[in-house]
C-alpha cells in the first residue's frame, strides 16, 4: 500500500520533518499521540487515531505556519483552518472493523471534539497543507452548512 493511501502534510515544514504516512504508521505513534477510543472524546463515534497536533509537530512546522488547509483524497473538498482551533483534532484511521476503508470516510477522517460546525469533521483526509494564512475553502458559508 502507499500512494493513494497516505496522508501528505505539505507547505511551511521543515525538510527533517516527516510528511507522509500510511494508516498503520499510526498504530505506531507515540502513547501520548494516540487516541484508542474515540467516543470518550466524541461521542456517539467510533475508532482510534492520533491528535493531528502531533502528526504537524512530527512534519517539524515553520515558525509561520498558523493555518491548516485540508483536503479530501480526490481534491473535491477542502477547509482552512487556524491551528489553535485544531488543537485537540484526532485523525482517525481505524474502527472495530479494522483500518477505515473509504466506505466509512478512511483511509483517513478527521474528527474535531465539540465543533460547532460539522463541516470540520473530514471524510477522505488525503493532504494537509500548512501556511501563514487560509487556502483553499470549500465549504458553504456558515450561515448555509447542514454538514
Amino acid at each position: 500500500m502507499g500512494g493513494m493511501d497516505e496522508l501528505q502534510i505539505f507547505g511551511d515544514v521543515g525538510p527533517s520533518g516527516r510528511h507522509r504516512w500510511e494508516q498503520a504508521d499510526l498504530d505506531r505513534a507515540p502513547a501520548s499521540a494516540r487516541v484508542d477510543d474515540l467516543s470518550e472524546l466524541v461521542p456517539g463515534r467510533q475508532g482510534r487515531g492520533v491528535f493531528l497536533r502531533w502528526l504537524v509537530g512530527e512534519a517539524h512546522p515553520g515558525r509561520s505556519a498558523g493555518w491548516a488547509c485540508l483536503e479530501s483524497m480526490d481534491g473535491a473538498f477542502a477547509a482552512s483552518l487556524k491551528l489553535g482551533d485544531l488543537e485537540s483534532a484526532i485523525v482517525v484511521h481505524a474502527d472495530a472493523e479494522g483500518l477505515l476503508v473509504e466506505a466509512r470516510g478512511g483511509p483517513f477522517r478527521l474528527f474535531i471534539p465539540g465543533a460547532s460546525d460539522a463541516c470540520g469533521n473530514i471524510k477522505h483526509l488525503g493532504r494537509i497543507t500548512l501556511g501563514s494564512g487560509p487556502e483553499r475553502d470549500t465549504r458553504p458559508p456558515v450561515d448555509e452548512r447542514s454538514c
